[in-house]
């Protein structure tokens, strides 16, 4: 990537510098940034004020001198100070048809880094209960850990994407699910049945006691938690399957934290802490000392009847993590799961595995607001609202963007009408209708015999070199993204470039038939443009129409 490439010769110039004794031996941090206003330059660099701090030389010796050092490379046209210490940077037309020909050659796959050791990392999201469907407030989870799982990939690493099913077979959840469905079962028959306290009261629930008996028969009326609750949670988990699937979400496994129970793999992990002194006996219970490890508390393990608490299972489940070779576990969670962080740290670090093994990222709440008022996410029956319907009132492109396009960890506001919107308000009909634009004038110039094949150099204008720099600017917006987890960046980054292309569209004239060689170039950059939109819209999880 550009970039990478000018830090490198940042770095070169540096070492000159030490090379003169200009600057003491020293490993000086290289940053390569976008200048204050265009008109300065293509790019900037600070090297001259950090290295100032570690060097104890004045930033504008040490700023002129790495000046001098890069004007002696030919793919810089200007390299000139400003201010106190940084160094602005314009690069050559022959640079910049290197870059563009690099576009050209490489394809879709610029924006693929290949690592020398990429980690095996496991992502797992959305791993909601088995009774009831993906909601609304499930909706930013699943489209942002699926983007993360394409953006970690973009980025050399191995990914595996995971949810785990809470089907513990003594689950209170699980067993009133199942309760639930065995009185719709029974009312449907028109047999008397009593309704448990706080049951599950959706139309989901009658949905899975009409399935029951449409695949099992009416013979079922007395039967109890062994029959239905494990059709009930595999007819829901099915439907939970298909609606993500829908959105764009597939998993490479759906782990049972039941399957940890019956492969006898939570009492022996447990026994292992014990042993190892991270754990103590209280009352009767067996207590992790969580504290040891930064919890505010120690945690209850097993209590004191004997029942394992839901750490038990999380202990043996990223046990299970760890000893199918992962070396880096990501889990997202939602905003209610924020006081579990810190014991799951813990965990982790009791079992022997650095801490930095596992990154918990917690997802904010999303409100949906229509007409500027907050509509509610759950229907007058307390039933939440099923991401289904929003995909059905808005679509999936829009859904995914949306729930994406703000930070993870801030609190956003999904705004309904501005969703349905048809037009440029709408972020997600302006970048479609950007790369609509691009295949509707490649189509056209192939018609009137014009290719974007063996240009010449030339004169790259302003707005050129501006989409030029900013389609190379996705490997270096998709390394960063790996590094924090800020997909939000990937959303605001595919903005940005439509935004340069119709800055481009608008002010350079792309079919020139009296100018040949522009036009070639110019499609060049029309091409690498629709390519740049493809990628990241593959990674946002949205579609690339050809036709609006």
């Amino acid at each position: 990537m550009i970039r990478a490439s000018l830090s490198k010769k940042i770095r070169n110039a540096a070492d000159a510098l030490i090379s003169a004794g200009l600057l003491p031996p020293n490993d000086y941090p290289i940053e390569v940034t976008d200048p204050k206003s265009p008109e300065h330059g293509d790019f900037a660099t600070n090297f001259a004020l950090t290295a100032s701090k570690l060097s104890k030389v004045a930033p504008h010796i040490i700023g002129n001198a790495l000046a001098e050092q890069l004007r002696k490379d030919a793919d810089f046209s200007q390299v000139a100070m400003a201010g106190p210490g940084f160094v602005n940077l314009r690069l050559s037309d022959s640079a910049l048809a290197y870059w563009l020909k690099e576009l050209e050659e490489k394809g879709e796959s610029f924006a693929q880094t290949t690592l020398d050791e990429p980690k095996k990392i496991l992502v797992e999201f959305v791993s909601t209960n088995p009774n009831g469907p993906i909601h609304l407030g499930h909706g930013r989870g699943a489209a942002y850990g699926s983007t993360l799982c394409r953006v970690l990939e973009r980025a050399g690493h191995k990914v595996a994407r995971e949810y785990y099913i809470n089907d513990g077979a003594n689950s209170q959840q699980m067993i009133l699910f199942g309760q639930s469905v065995i009185a719709k079962y029974r009312e449907s028959l028109g047999l008397q049945h009593d309704f448990p306290e706080d049951g599950y009261k959706g139309d989901y629930v009658d949905e899975i006691a009409n399935k029951i008996r449409e695949s099992h028969g009416d013979s079922h009326a007395d039967d109890g938690l062994d029959f239905f609750q494990p059709i009930s949670q595999a007819l829901m988990i099915e439907k939970q399957q298909a609606d993500l699937s829908r959105f764009g979400v597939t998993f490479d496994k759906w782990f049972s934290e039941q399957s940890l129970f019956d492969n006898d793999q939570v009492l022996p992990n447990v026994e292992e802490l014990k042993k190892g002194g991270h754990c103590f006996l209280q009352d009767g219970a067996l207590v992790l000392r969580s504290t040891d490890f930064g919890d505010d508390k120690d945690r209850v393990v097993i209590r004191s009847d004997g029942r394992p608490t839901y750490i038990a299972s999380d202990i043996a489940y990223h046990k299970d993590k760890f000893s199918r070779g992962f070396n880096k576990l990501i889990n997202i969670w939602g905003a209610d799961h924020h006081g579990y962080v810190a014991r799951m740290s813990a965990v982790i670090q009791a079992m022997g595995y650095p801490k930095d093994s596992l990154d918990v990222v917690i997802t904010q709440i999303v409100r949906f607001l229509s007409k500027g008022q907050v509509v509610p996410m759950s229907k007058r029956s307390g039933e939440m609202i099923p991401l289904s319907q929003l995909m059905d009132d808005v679509g999936v492109d829009v859904a995914r963007y949306f729930y994406i396009m703000r930070s993870h960890d801030s609190h956003m506001d999904f705004d309904l009408d501005l969703a349905k919107e048809q037009s440029d308000k709408n972020p997600v009909y302006y970048l479609q209708y950007a790369h609509a634009r691009i295949c509707s004038l490649l189509t056209k110039a192939k018609e009137q015999g014009h290719s974007a094949t063996n240009w010449t150099v030339g004169q790259f204008e302003d707005p050129e070199r501006a989409l030029i720099m900013k389609i190379w600017d996705l490997p270096f917006e998709i390394a960063r993204t790996a590094e924090s987890y800020d997909v939000h960046i990937l959303a605001t980054y595919a903005v940005e470039i439509a935004r340069q292309y119709h800055n481009f569209y608008d002010k350079c004239r792309v079919i020139a038939p009296e100018k040949p060689e522009e036009t070639k170039r110019r499609l060049a950059i029309c091409e690498a443009t629709r390519v740049a939109l493809r990628s990241v819209f593959d990674i946002l999880g949205i579609t690339a129409p050809e036709r609006m």
